[in-house]
């Protein structure tokens, strides 16, 4: 009855409940494409993918769990930097990875370049290689960009077939290389390594297995159980350090005079910051910082804060907060220090 007298309102109901739409606007509507969602796919890895990565937790937790030797991995830490580098095109990452917690043991260098590869239906990493020289030249490129302007595409080392592919498995990325595509004549022995990798990036961790073997069949390099490094992302903290001079262990100090004030910055995977006392001798310590996640029992993450004296590994005190906290501070009356979360911006450092 409502719509012999009220002919137009059925039709105006139905638009306000989204059931209809103007003719113009439907036709230029159309259906995704694969293209559409691998476009997607690199937006989200390319947002996963930068930063810091330790497995300092893995390391721990091997000796704890007295693992079998074959079955660890030495710590590594990795750092994928976004660069910008117009001759290489977009989504470009210099990569340093250095290994025992020492930034002077550097590894691999690299440059990453990421693109969509609609055949293979993945996102492509291609794997730009500096020489020894370039290698030497670029270090610590992650805090100084400028370094890489030496670069270009003809001057670096690309190696065909070592292309890694990553997929998108849910919340997370998994990248492997062709079997047996990667062949690489070493530079050291002389010998072609047939190489292989196997990653996974989520927003939080990345797992990496790389290894090689001659042509032969024998091992080269990587873990010969088949564990991964597991790596969990970084965050960068800033913080400060008051050390009482010349105490001893419960002392007071008596005015501001009486303290040495130190500054600087630590990451939240078993970061260390160095601390010197103006005394003399001189006295050292150090801090470290770990977001603790144990793989066992009922404890609750923590992000923990150590104080070290130097050389010496077991802590002369601790304190911890929520996993989440942005702060985490210790008070020995002989020494003070806090830790606060720092923008993304430091994380490179």
């Amino acid at each position: 009855m409502i719509a012999k007298l009220f002919p137009s309102m059925t039709s105006l109901a139905l638009c306000g409940l989204a059931l209809c739409a103007a003719p113009s606007a439907m036709a230029q509507e159309r259906a995704p494409t694969a293209q559409d969602v691998l476009a997607k796919d690199l937006r989200v890895l390319l947002e996963y993918f930068p930063g810091r990565y330790d497995n300092d937790l893995q390391v721990y937790f091997d000796g704890e769990l007295k693992t079998p030797e074959m079955e660890r991995n030495g710590r590594i830490h990795s750092i994928f930097a976004p660069v910008n580098l117009p001759t290489f095109g977009p989504n470009m990452f210099y990569v340093e990875q250095y290994s025992d917690n020492d930034p002077n043991k550097i590894y691999r260098q690299r440059l990453y370049r990421f693109s969509i590869d609609a055949a293979e239906k993945a996102i492509k990493l291609e794997i730009f290689a500096p020489s020894a020289d370039q290698a030497q030249a670029i270090k610590g490129a992650y805090q100084d960009p400028a370094k890489l302007s030496v670069l270009s595409p003809t001057n670096m080392i690309l190696y065909p077939g070592c292309e890694v592919y990553w997929r998108r498995q849910e919340q997370q990325f998994v990248g492997t290389m062709k079997p047996g595509a990667c062949r690489v004549n070493s530079q050291r022995t002389g010998k072609t390594l047939i190489i292989t990798d196997h990653l996974v990036l989520s927003n939080r961790s990345i797992t990496i297995l790389d290894q090689a073997v001659d042509e032969a069949g024998a091992h080269v390099y990587g873990n010969k159980a088949n564990i991964p490094h597991k790596l969990n992302r970084a965050r960068p903290f800033t913080c400060w350090t008051s050390v009482l001079r010349g105490a001893k262990h419960g002392d007071t100090g008596v005015g501001p005079e009486s303290w040495t004030f130190d500054r600087g910055w630590i990451h939240d995977q078993g970061g260390e910051l160095a601390v010197k006392t103006d005394e003399v001798p001189v006295r050292e310590f150090y801090l470290r910082l770990r977001l603790a996640e144990w793989p066992y029992g009922t404890n609750r993450p923590s992000l923990t804060l150590y104080v070290h004296e130097k050389g010496n590994p077991r802590a002369v005190s601790y304190s911890w907060a929520d996993e989440g906290a942005n702060r985490v501070g210790i008070n020995l009356r002989w020494l003070q220090a806090s830790c606060t979360l720092a923008g993304p911006e430091r994380q490179f450092n």
